[in-house]
């Protein structure tokens, strides 16, 4: 491995090196594969690392997609996942609205798992696909529900010596769909985003997953509303409940909206998402 700058870089070839790295450097150290969400912690002074360690150099990135089984790599980047036509729905609407050439190349899976919002847009996506964090360390692998994943702002459940090497969804759901709201047609900061990933047997819902990005420092599961959506049959009606409690029990923290206009916002998001999955 290589190491530059006098804080110390660090491009390990290997994903042991990278751990055993992680693990003698310790808290400071900031992990990085494209760098976009590093300049802006680092710009922010969110962070404040004594050595970084870059994952650029890792055999991470690839998707692999068998039947209803997808395990993407780490530091596979945005355009890299929109060249294959076989991803979820969901995944795939989140993937497409992320916008910009230069951030498409950069931008990794691994990073946006991290990134507080209002980026994460394939977070919560693959929030509501069930998706796992793979982790490994120095003691093995485990695998994390991106569910659990998050802790709060910047905190996340991953241990001093582990590092996030792939996404995976075991069962991909029969019908999702991703729908978010910028300020701008093109590109810009996500206000609000919803994705939803439904099964249906024998027309009615059996199993429903919701996840809301932009509201809180990482995307969350609407538990309320897929409550209300397991078990009905998927009617507007149905929906219509559903849409009133995707807010439910959540603290919002975006600062530049009013709290009465964003629960009204993922609410309408929520409809147009259901209805694109049942078009």
């Amino acid at each position: 491995m290589s190491i530059e700058g006098d804080a110390g870089f660090y491009r390990p070839k290997k994903l042991s090196d990278a751990i055993r790295l992680k693990k003698i450097l310790g808290d400071k150290t900031l992990v990085i594969a494209g760098g976009t969400l590093a300049v802006q912690l680092l710009n922010k002074y969110l962070v404040e690392p004594e050595a970084i360690i870059s994952l650029e150099d890792l055999p991470i990135s690839y998707v692999k997609v068998a039947g209803r089984r997808v395990e993407i790599g780490a530091t596979t980047t945005v355009a890299s996942l929109l060249k294959h036509r076989d991803l979820p729905q969901a995944l795939a609407e989140a993937a497409r609205s992320i916008h910009g050439l230069a951030l498409r190349e950069a931008a990794t899976v691994g990073g946006n798992l991290m990134a507080p919002a209002p980026a994460g847009d394939l977070a919560t996506a693959l929030m509501a696909l069930d998706a796992e964090v793979m982790l490994r360390g120095s003691r093995g692998a485990r695998a994390v529900p991106l569910s659990k994943f998050y802790r709060g702002a910047l905190q996340y459940n991953i241990r001093r010596d582990e590092l996030i090497y792939a996404v995976r969804v075991r069962r991909v759901p029969g019908f999702s769909a991703f729908r978010k709201f910028t300020a701008y047609r093109y590109s810009g900061p996500t206000i609000a985003s919803v994705a939803v990933g439904l099964d249906l047997d024998r027309r009615r819902i059996r199993r429903a997953a919701v996840s809301v990005g932009g509201l809180t420092t990482h995307p969350y599961r609407a538990t309320a509303a897929e409550r209300v959506l397991t078990g009905r049959e998927p009617s507007r009606e149905t929906f219509e409940d559903a849409a009133q409690r995707v807010a439910d029990g959540v603290s919002i923290t975006h600062g530049l909206y009013s709290e009465a206009y964003l629960r009204r916002l993922v609410s309408a998001l929520f409809v147009r998402a259901v209805e694109k999955v049942m078009s």
